[in-house]
């Protein structure tokens, strides 16, 4: 290595011998060397050396030796501010808020006065603490008596640390404040707003940034995608692409999550194709994004593709895969999976849990199911959480044990969610039990009063007996607490644009062309036998307008979209926000047999794979 330029030790009498553990320090990459060159220092009498000191703390941090670093620091009789500093710095950056401020307050108590590169530190420790902790006001109190308020890498650092904490109007008169602000400082202050959920803020300043770079983006794309918005994250991206910033790796990763959220495949497989062309590593991150969105977008081939060409596994990855059977309907898969996951060594967690129970309830599995369940208290030592049991009760519930379900949730040891009543309600229905439903109707209302989905459920089940009666009070109730349902809407993707349907909806461009669809697929249906299942539809409209309110749904909207916008033979990939109901379930199985394609729908509970007049649920959903 040659000489150090400007050297720390030009006037120590060690010069010599300080310079070549510097040197040695330089070189470094692994503890064990660190503690042989830390070993040395002690013999050479060199320990109490504030630069040599503050290369082995920032090695022991590079190096996830933490304890190490703890044990170097107090050694030294007489630290510097830029030890003091170092150290602080370590401790930040290791997520060790509370040891951190600590230090602080010890470094205050040794007469020693911070300095511009102390607080941004401080600041970042204080970012992770509650929102009510008064530490970061304190720490700014602090900054402004020193002088250093103006400071911009410690304004940035404060808009970031109220942003964080959950102040961002601290940070919004901060940032207003600013007569210079660079691009860091925009980039926080929007990614306070997003991290709050104040989209409309974020977005606006976004928008009036005088210059943008590549985390900009990631900001804003991510921020959305993270936020339920995936059509506007990904449009984000379009235009991203458009004004020519190329994306780097947390971009692909937003976008990613951003097109599982929507179903959108035919986007996710071109992102995948752009990180092969760009040699960008496929590390275990994008793997498991890859997995996770193909599985979400209808492909569990794509998705086994990418798992089984991984080099290295973690527990998360398998974790995709076995939940992407799971969604899929796939139990057996999911199952054989799982079984060779414990063959491979890998210890499940609780995430591992509630995928394969999952799988077991969408397939119907009820003795594997019982088995998983008794196996990860007994052989994993994992306990229940409410939504293991919630899997339990899903699965009883669907196949008929309505007693040994209700028995299960009145043993449990912690209190049942709204999830679990649900669960029972939504079983109830399918197997109409009046009573135990009006049972777990009242638990639900207790725990959500307004959660539109259970007074549907309930509304629903008196639907299918003919109770009218009972129907329309359960609307009045709904009328009388301002519970509004959520409405129904559908997306597909044509061409790698997202189109997105509500019910009867009229917006779309082509909207004439759809409804030409629909009643041609109407009469179609009704040649090959098909019979609308009105039983659920308001009972004081008459039938033909029951047919025509059931023949608009979101989910048949788009199907009749994605027929006239795609060649003959090609799939349909349709995402709803809400459960695929029974007439559209059996009409779209009907509909896969009539244009002789394969229909993909992904509702909130699992998909459908409809093809030649058959569903991969085979009608147990």
């Amino acid at each position: 290595m040659p000489p150090l330029l400007h050297s720390p030790f030009i006037n120590s009498k060690y010069r010599a011998l300080e310079e070549g553990i510097f040197s040695l320090l330089s070189t470094s990459t692994s503890f064990n060397h660190i503690l042989q060159i830390h070993a040395r220092i002690f013999i050479l009498g060199l320990h109490q050396n504030n630069f040599i000191a503050t290369r082995l703390i920032n090695l022991c941090s590079s190096t996830f030796s933490i304890n190490h670093a703890c044990l170097t620091f107090h050694h030294i009789s007489y630290p510097t501010v830029g030890l003091w500093n170092t150290f602080i710095r370590t401790l930040s950056q290791n997520n060790l808020p509370i040891e951190t401020l600590r230090t602080y307050t010890q470094m205050k108590k040794t007469q020693i006065p911070p300095d511009n590169f102390t607080f941004p530190f401080l600041l970042k420790a204080c970012s992770v603490l509650s929102p009510s902790s008064p530490i970061g006001p304190a720490i700014h109190g602090e900054i402004i008596r020193t002088g250093f308020e103006f400071d911009p890498y410690i304004r940035n650092s404060l808009i970031d640390m109220y942003s964080k904490s959950g102040h961002l109007e601290s940070a919004f008169f901060l940032f207003e404040g600013m007569t210079v602000r660079d691009v860091v400082t925009w980039n926080s202050m929007i990614a306070g707003c997003f991290r709050r959920e104040d989209i409309g803020r974020g977005r606006e300043l976004f928008d009036r940034m005088p210059e943008r770079n590549v985390v900009s983006w990631n900001t804003v794309v991510s921020g959305y995608a993270h936020n339920g918005q995936a059509l506007e994250a990904l449009r984000l991206f379009r235009r991203m692409q458009s004004e020519g910033i190329p994306p780097n790796e947390v971009t692909l990763l937003s976008v990613i999550s951003a097109c599982a959220q929507a179903g959108a495949i035919e986007t996710g497989k071109w992102v995948h194709r752009y990180i092969e062309r760009s040699g960008i590593k496929l590390d275990v991150y994008l793997s498991n994004c890859l997995i996770d969105m193909y599985s979400k977008g209808g492909s569990l081939q794509d998705a086994r593709k990418v798992f089984d060409a991984m080099d290295k596994r973690t527990v998360v990855s398998w974790n995709s895969m076995i939940a992407g059977f799971a969604t899929h309907g796939c139990g057996e898969d999911a199952v054989l999976l799982f079984e060779n996951m414990d063959r491979a060594g890998v210890e499940p967690n609780d995430i591992t849990y509630i995928a394969i129970l999952s799988a077991c309830k969408h397939a119907g599995l009820i003795e594997e199911g019982r088995k998983y369940f008794k196996h990860m208290v007994e052989k994993h030592g994992t306990t229940p959480k409410v939504e293991h049991y919630g899997c339990m009760v899903d699965l009883l519930g669907r196949g008929g044990y309505l007693i040994e379900a209700h028995e299960l949730i009145k043993n449990m040891p912690i209190p049942p969610d709204a999830g679990i009543w649900g669960a029972l309600l939504d079983a109830c229905r399918t197997h109409g039990n009046l009573e135990l439903a009006e049972h777990a109707v009242a638990c639900l209302l207790e725990l959500e009063p307004c959660n539109a989905g259970n007074y549907v459920l309930l509304s629903n089940i008196y639907a299918a007996r003919g109770l009218w009666e009972d129907v329309e009070q359960v609307r009045k109730k709904m009328k009388g607490r301002k519970v509004e349902k959520t409405p129904g809407s559908s997306s597909i993707e044509v061409e790698s644009s997202i189109h997105e349907f509500v019910i009867g909806d009229r917006s779309h461009p082509r909207s004439n062309e759809i409804y030409e669809k629909l009643d041609d697929l109407a009469m179609q249906l009704k040649l090959a036998g098909y019979v609308p299942e009105t039983d659920s539809v308001l009972h004081d409209i008459c039938e033909e307008e029951k047919e025509h309110a059931l023949n608009v749904h979101s989910e048949k909207l788009a199907i009749a979209f994605g027929l006239i916008s795609t060649a003959p033979g090609m799939t349909l990939r349709v995402v709803k926000n809400l459960r695929v109901c029974k007439d559209c379930h059996s009409a779209t199985k009907l509909i896969s047999k009539i244009v002789r394609r394969k229909i993909i729908v992904r509702d909130r509970i699992r998909f459908h794979h409809f093809s030649d007049g058959r569903c991969s649920c085979k009608d147990f959903w």
